[in-house]
């Protein structure tokens, strides 16, 4: 079977095996070459090449030259003792560079009446083994497979998804990940981005973030700490080799304590870092947060379902307050885990020292493609960058227009000041010496929206600074309201929210100076309230639900969280009825013969579906009507959920 259509969060993806191309974990030490691989099945193995290290997996990739060869070479190395993982490498879509690799452990989650002498037969029917239990997904677990496993993951997770007592059943992923940079030659010696006057070719007055009147409230409070999570950080670069900024570093790629730059092109994460937090120290560059700390988390060009919640655990027990990620995983249709989505949720709800929730921000990316859509028949899914708890950041250009390569549409949250035609460049920090973008300790020539992203960040660390009491929803919310919208002739802007500028572009003189209580206007608090109805949906039948919100207070953002689990997605219709009247509908037959209804719905990305509630009262029944409107297929209402950010 070279096609296996799974679920992978709330997505229905499909596998394909890439021809020619295979994944070996051994039980002790790595098959880092062709004749490691050779000495784990004690002979030759003949036309095989070794391209690659899963390094957070400890998985190596090879090719066979004569694709005819794979599946006889991959049984010979099966059957060797050392071997513990053999595997395909996988396509979710044509991406190049996007293959996947099953890393032979899988996320199960039960359904809660599922006693635990049935999830042991579960598991023991397909000779899983419990490695952890999941704090973020209840009734979670990761389990691995064994020797007693007589199918791969991805064809054991199929079957799981069809049993009633399952909520989840996903395969772990290593996923090679990209960096949100477009290196380019044109060149210029200023930060514009944090003030620009105007004064040259490719610039405009005022096309900048207003750092200078940000930084008549602050340069950034030390107590405050930027988590960047990139390939590497030149630690004894001056711009960040200042006593007390670094604060618990952390490299994921080789297991150690030393983020220091690996690889000959580990060069990326130190210019966002410099974007974000450089010192202020006379010399070189200055990040939008000079004064804030610095945690540098370097990952690997290759990461998995199980990194990222070592990433994001990681980040929440060091306490880090903003989280900067200027990447994406390098298929364009790449929907996040469950497990994945969980450990994000989590951090960004229970995070921070106090516990009110990182500020998360991930890059758009430069494909010019919709985050959520389809181009050129290709569909995009960009999965990171659409969880609702993240601030998704695209691009604008040194002239206040948008930045062509930024990928776009209705979830893009806001845009910042980077490169772009026919503008300049970013000038930041860079690795020293000949390694770096440049022989010097700093380039002008970086950008994209892995630049736009630690821009935002460093905007979110000044927020902190002035007001470290605010939620991480809070602080999107700050960010979102008091942006700049840039370019309305051709911005396309509804309700204050652009396709191609989210709310704007990101003005750090307002949002410090709101944030710091000097507009005059009430700071936005958000009230989350989740009904777990786990009621049936019966054939032709109705299930209501009613959540009574219990402030006086006005709407000024809203997002609707539903889990209906449905055996035919089009027969449903899914109708809100707010407090002061009317109805919205949040679903009607859309997505066929699809399973399933699990997704939020959030009026930052759809402004038009809550045009009727936004500004009216949020206090009162919030009432939830599902309706089955054909034959045959039933379903359950698990849960749902109201977010009502007021001020």
């Amino acid at each position: 079977m070279d096609k296996i259509k799974l679920k992978r969060g709330r997505q229905e993806v499909t596998f394909k095996k890439v021809p020619g191309y295979f994944a070996v974990r051994l039980k002790q030490g790595k098959a880092v070459s062709e004749r490691a691989l050779e000495a784990c099945c004690g002979r030759p193995i003949t036309e095989i090449e070794h391209v690659d290290s899963a390094a957070t997996e400890n998985m190596e990739i090879f090719t066979v030259k004569e694709a005819a060869k794979l599946e006889e070479t991959m049984d010979e190395l099966r059957k060797a003792p050392t071997s513990e993982v053999i595997t395909h490498m996988y396509a979710l879509d044509d991406t190049p560079g996007g293959a996947v690799i099953p890393t032979g452990t899988m996320t199960i989650q039960f359904k809660s009446d599922v006693k635990d002498e049935e999830r042991e037969k579960i598991l023991g029917e397909f000779g899983l083994e419990v490695l952890k239990e999941l704090d973020f997904l209840p009734h979670g677990y990761t389990v691995k497979l064994t020797r007693d496993s007589r199918e791969n993951p991805l064809k054991i997770a199929a079957k799981l998804q069809q049993r009633k007592g399952i909520v989840t059943a996903e395969p772990d992923l290593s996923f090679q990940i990209s960096l949100k940079h477009i290196p380019l030659d044109t060149l210029y010696r200023e930060q514009w981005h944090l003030n620009n006057r105007g004064d040259g070719v490719g610039l405009v007055a005022g096309a900048d973030v207003k750092a200078e009147g940000a930084w008549d409230y602050t340069r950034g409070a030390g107590d405050i700490v930027v988590c960047v999570m990139d390939d590497g950080f030149d630690l004894g670069h001056p711009d960040f080799d200042v006593p007390g900024k670094i604060v618990s570093p952390r490299d994921f790629g080789q297991e150690d304590f030393d983020p220091n730059p690996v690889f000959e092109d580990d060069n990326h994460g130190t210019a966002c870092a410099g974007v974000a937090i450089a010192e202020e120290n006379g010399s070189g560059v200055v990040g939008l947060a000079p004064g804030c700390a610095f945690m540098p988390v370097r990952t690997s060009p290759w990461l998995s379902d199980e990194s990222i919640v070592s990433l994001f655990q990681y980040a929440i027990d060091k306490n880090a307050d903003v989280i900067s990620c200027s990447w994406s995983a390098a298929a364009w249709n790449f929907p996040l885990s469950t497990k994945m989505g969980g450990i994000i949720h989590k951090a960004a709800t229970e995070g921070r020292l106090n516990k009110k929730g990182c500020v998360i921000l991930f890059a758009a990316g430069n494909e010019d493609r919709p985050l959520n859509g389809q181009k050129d028949g290709q569909i995009s899914h960009q999965g990171f960058a659409l969880h609702p708890d993240v601030i998704a950041v695209g691009a604008s250009n040194s002239m206040d227009k948008r930045s062509s390569y930024s990928n776009h549409g209705p979830e893009l949250t806001i845009c910042a000041p980077s490169s772009g035609a026919p503008g300049r460049r970013i000038v930041t920090t860079d690795r020293r010496g000949t390694k770096g973008y440049s022989t010097d300790d700093y380039t002008n020539d970086f950008g994209g929206t892995s630049s736009a992203t630690p821009l935002t960040a460093g905007l979110a660390a000044l927020v902190l600074s002035v007001n470290s009491e605010l939620t991480s929803a809070a602080v999107k919310r700050i960010i979102m309201d008091t942006a700049d919208k840039i370019d309305q002739e051709n911005g396309q802007y509804m309700n204050g929210h652009s396709p191609l500028y989210g709310h704007g572009r990101i003005n750090a003189h307002n949002a410090v100076a709101r944030a710091a209580g000097d507009t005059g206007e009430r700071l936005p608090e958000t009230l989350f309230m989740e009904h777990r109805v786990n009621k049936p949906i019966p054939d032709l039948g109705v299930t209501e639900d009613d959540i009574t919100f219990p402030l006086e207070v006005t709407v000024k953002e809203i997002e609707v969280t539903l889990d209906i689990k449905h055996t035919y997605r089009g027969d449903l219709r899914v109708i809100l009825k707010p407090p002061q009247g009317g109805e919205i509908i949040l679903h009607d037959g859309s997505g066929g013969s699809q399973k399933d209804l699990i997704r939020s719905f959030r009026s930052s990305d759809e402004p038009g579906l809550f045009t009727s509630v936004i500004g009216t009262s949020a206090k009162g029944d919030w009432h939830l009507k599902v309706m089955d409107m054909a034959k045959q297929d039933v379903g359950n209402l698990n849960k749902w959920g109201v977010a009502i950010t007021y001020t």
